[in-house]
């Protein structure tokens, strides 16, 4: 989705310039300090709400301006949008025309983008819709649903520090599939909606599954076909 630009560059770009004195202090710090930036007292929303740039590292110290802490924190496009959560079940949602996510603890936190809607029984996974020809999710006939959990190799084990692998394992490898239902909505004039199961190569696997239509809504059941993709038919 962005190689292909479906999101958008941001709208504004913040500038910063920092002394060479600053540059030499920066080696200094902790590790823990202000990560990635290594700069005291920089708003690290900034970057996720607008462009972040380097004007000087020989001028005069110019600080970006302050940044109001919301939640969720989100970009300027309003394109994309980071949920904060306390216990560590945050959320990441990408709403574009052509390609649109739900990254993140998408149990836990009930949301949903323009298109697309979910209900699963995982923890953790990642599911995005994406348009496969020029026009938008809402008028394309063509859609590729992605979707994944947790994924290793048969027999990997982690050290007790879950810091590193003890033993990286071997084929085949294991994927956790994504159990439940989604919903498309607003997919202008469709008469019906099939979604047809991919294996590894990209080819047919199985029978198409035909979405259950409910009023403007069509519901598809996951879980069923052990994948991490379908290509999405929408028939008009």
């Amino acid at each position: 989705m962005f190689l292909r630009a479906d999101v958008n560059v941001a709208n504004s770009t913040v500038q910063r310039s920092y002394t060479r004195d600053q540059i030499f202090d920066s080696a200094l710090l902790p590790q823990a300090t202000d990560r990635p930036y290594f700069t005291p007292g920089f708003p690290l929303a900034v970057p996720l709400e607008h462009g972040s740039r380097i004007l000087s590292f020989e001028g005069a110290s110019v600080p970006p301006a302050p940044s109001k802490v919301t939640n969720p924190i989100v970009s300027d496009t309003n394109q994309l949008a980071w949920y904060n959560s306390s216990a560590m079940i945050g959320l990441v949602t990408v709403d574009t025309p052509r390609s649109q996510a739900l990254i993140g603890f998408v149990k836990a936190n009930g949301k949903s983008v323009t298109n697309l809607t979910a209900d699963v029984q995982n923890r953790f996974c990642t599911i995005a819709i994406t348009s496969l020809e020029s026009a938008p999710i809402s008028r394309a006939s063509r859609l590729l649903l992605t979707l994944g959990s947790r994924v290793e190799n048969q027999g990997m084990r982690w050290n007790d520090r879950r810091s590193n692998l003890s033993e990286w394992g071997e084929s085949p490898t294991l994927i956790e599939p994504v159990v439940g239902r989604i919903t498309l909505r607003s997919l202008e004039r469709a008469k019906t909606v099939s979604v047809q199961p991919l294996d590894g190569s990209g080819q047919p696997m199985g029978e198409p599954i035909l979405a259950e239509k409910k009023g403007e809504r069509w519901d598809l059941p996951l879980g069923k076909a052990v994948t991490t993709w379908y290509e999405v038919t929408v028939t008009r």
